[in-house]
């Protein structure tokens, strides 16, 4: 009937599709329908997976109702083929082999000879060669070593910032959780987060990574930090109620996404989506599918290196007549070896290694400024632009905070060290040296600090267990208070 939600499949898409009524091929451009009682807006053109041609009712149009939107929890489970007390180990297994492993796809790399050729292949790389090997042909030893040894170092400086680049897209699969807390035949088990499959009831406390996109079921004072995803620094209090059909990512306060974190509070979810068809996956699909652009010191070499080709090629042609059939009736050899003599002095070989040169001095110089720049042609970009727009926490902030004063009833003290840091010190505003009892008072008040805390600190290592600094769990707040 007319206005009612369904249930149903259009190939791997699941989820409430709500038939909004008769919708003619002349009223299709915009027409609108509520259902009733609920207050879900949908149109005709808002990602329709389907339908089905009724003769003299023209299209009815089936629309996909997002998780945050559906009404009811039971429906939510339903959708998933799920229930509150979660999965069976088999149901698990199942699913696993159906939707697959719960992490990013790693990005296709380009091995390192297309990232060689893909530094050489540019006319003035081209000209710089020849003229090499025309050095070599000439016996003039030192010129070709010059010409070739700034061709392997220009090469050198772009294939390891293209390795630098490579890397940020790769980074997202550390922003996955590694471990999840889920319901399997009735009981709370312990497992690897590549495991969790649409469909699991997962349990989230304060400090945990969400493992994946799920609705949540049950929230005690819940907060999620969703920076990875939306941008926000500001930790989001979470609820059941469902979200308006068209909420924006950050609005949907329903659901909680992977790859974010739980700052406080504690919930029950059930998973929506893993991996690829996660958020966290589609920003992966998106940074691995972007094009790099040439900046424009890039594009301006290339057009002064056909310029110069250009010029090249008919000046040695020119003087190549020119001793030949000229006044100075030279021979053919004689011809051709000034012809070439001529257009190698004119080849700028030193050009490349003066640039980078150039533009190796202007990062030195933007990180005296702390400002890091990753490409070195980024550099002469920076030289043109007005206004930087950008997203404050991650790129001019870290989302870190520092405890700098301690007060007891009696005496405050001031801390130093700047953010998630295993150093610092203490010492009394007055100046004055600590005594035990001033210590022990100033100590308890951290204590205090560290014991009502949910959050959680560690230090990272590498695969070779060296240390790469620490890391934060929770909110910004109690981590201060842990770092103090």
């Amino acid at each position: 009937p007319m206005g009612s939600v369904f249930h149903v499949r259009f190939g791997s898409k699941r989820g409430q599709v709500y038939v909004p009524g008769d919708i003619s091929e002349e009223g299709s451009n915009g027409e609108r329908s509520k259902e009733a009682g609920e207050g879900l807006e949908t149109t005709s053109k808002r990602d329709w997976h389907g339908g089905m041609h009724e003769e003299g009712k023209g299209m009815r149009v089936f629309e996909e109702v997002p998780w945050h939107a559906i009404v009811l929890q039971e429906d939510v489970c339903q959708e998933l083929e799920s229930s509150p007390d979660g999965l069976s180990t088999a149901e698990a297994e199942s699913r696993l082999d159906t939707h697959g492993y719960n992490r990013l796809k790693p990005q296709k790399g380009r091995t390192l000879f297309q990232k060689v050729w893909e530094q050489l292949n540019n006319i003035l790389i081209y000209v710089l060669v020849v003229a090499g090997i025309v050095s070599g042909v000439l016996q003039e030893w030192a010129e070709m070593g010059l010409i070739f040894f700034v061709v392997i170092v220009n090469c050198t400086i772009g294939v390891v910032q293209e390795g630098k680049a490579e890397k940020a897209a790769n980074s997202l699969q550390a922003m996955l959780s590694s471990t999840a807390t889920v319901l399997r035949d009735g009981t709370k088990v312990n497992i690897d987060a590549e495991y969790v499959v649409p469909g699991d009831v997962i349990f989230l406390k304060s400090g945990d990574r969400v493992p994946a996109d799920c609705r949540l079921l049950e929230v005690t004072n819940v907060e999620v930090q969703e920076s990875v995803i939306t941008g926000e620094s500001s930790a989001v209090k979470k609820h059941v109620q469902p979200s308006p059909l068209d909420a924006a990512l950050g609005d949907r306060k329903c659901m909680a996404y992977s790859a974010t974190t739980v700052v406080s509070g504690k919930a029950v979810a059930i998973v929506c989506s893993t991996g690829e068809d996660a958020e966290i996956g589609r920003i992966s699909t998106i940074v691995g599918a972007l094009e790099r652009e040439k900046p424009n010191i890039v594009v301006q070499l290339d057009i002064i290196g056909k310029w110069v080709s250009v010029i090249v090629i008919v000046l040695a042609v020119a003087s190549f007549f020119i001793f030949k059939f000229g006044p100075a009736d030279a021979s053919l050899k004689d011809s051709f070896n000034n012809s070439v003599a001529i257009a190698v002095s004119v080849i700028p070989e030193g050009l490349p290694a003066v640039i980078a040169i150039a533009l190796s001095m202007g990062v030195t110089a933007m990180a005296a400024k702390n400002a890091i720049i990753r490409q070195l042609s980024c550099v002469e970009t920076l030289g043109s632009l007005t206004v930087i727009c950008s997203d404050k926490t991650g790129t001019l902030t870290k989302n870190e905070m520092t405890v700098v004063e301690v007060r007891t009833c009696e005496e405050k003290a001031e801390l130093e060290g700047v953010g998630f840091h295993g150093s610092g010190s203490i010492h009394m505003c007055s100046g004055e040296s600590f005594s035990e009892e001033q210590m022990e008072q100033f100590e308890r008040v951290i204590r205090i600090g560290v014991l009502c805390n949910d959050s959680s600190i560690s230090i990272m290592q590498d695969e070779h267990g060296n240390e790469l600094g620490w890391q934060h769990s929770g909110s910004s707040t109690e981590g201060a208070l842990l770092f103090a």
